[in-house]
């Protein structure tokens, strides 16, 4: 093969590659973010604080690592074993991402075999952030309902949300 069919190669492994990571951390961030919100919703915010108030608690819950925001969900007792080993599983794979996966992963660039198992090690990475964002979304859902919160008035409220993001992105 030719010097320059190599480096197009190559050049596509690495779109393929950083295209997956940036998808996986962007998934796990979103994880991270709203496991945060989980916590304080169920465990730190009170009847009647307010917005402000709530939105503080988020944002210190939010500052801290995510593996300290899944101990302090387990020792809560928000989840069940089963979850809380699929959590710490996650927190595994995120860590790895993070600090060693360019390092351990080098030869996903030169070889198709190694591309092709790093891509799935992401995409399942991906696959299971989303999976425990529906639960967390699940959990969060069954608790403002038996806190009577009526679905319709979270429609309303998330509606208004997303109305805010788009004229603030329009800006």
């Amino acid at each position: 093969m030719s010097t320059l069919a190599q480096q197009l190669e190559r050049a596509d492994r690495l779109a393929a590659v950083t295209q997956n990571v940036g998808f996986a951390l962007w998934q796990l961030q979103e994880l991270e973010g709203v496991a945060a919100q989980y916590f304080v919703l169920l465990v730190q915010a009170e009847k009647g604080m307010g917005l402000t108030e709530g939105n503080a608690l988020v944002e210190k819950a939010q500052a801290k690592t995510f593996g300290a925001t899944l101990h302090q969900i387990a020792k809560a007792g928000l989840i069940s074993s089963e979850m809380e080993g699929r959590f710490e599983n996650i927190l595994a794979e995120r860590n790895w991402l993070v600090h060693r996966s360019r390092s351990e992963s080098r030869n996903a660039i030169h070889n198709a075999k190694a591309m092709a198992a790093l891509v799935a090690r992401l995409e399942a990475m991906s696959d299971e952030a989303l999976a425990l964002l529906k639960y967390i979304d699940g959990e969060t859902t069954a608790f403002v309902q038996q806190h009577g919160v009526s679905m319709s008035y979270v429609a309303q409220v998330s509606k208004q949300m997303l109305e805010q993001w788009h004229a603030a992105d329009a800006l």
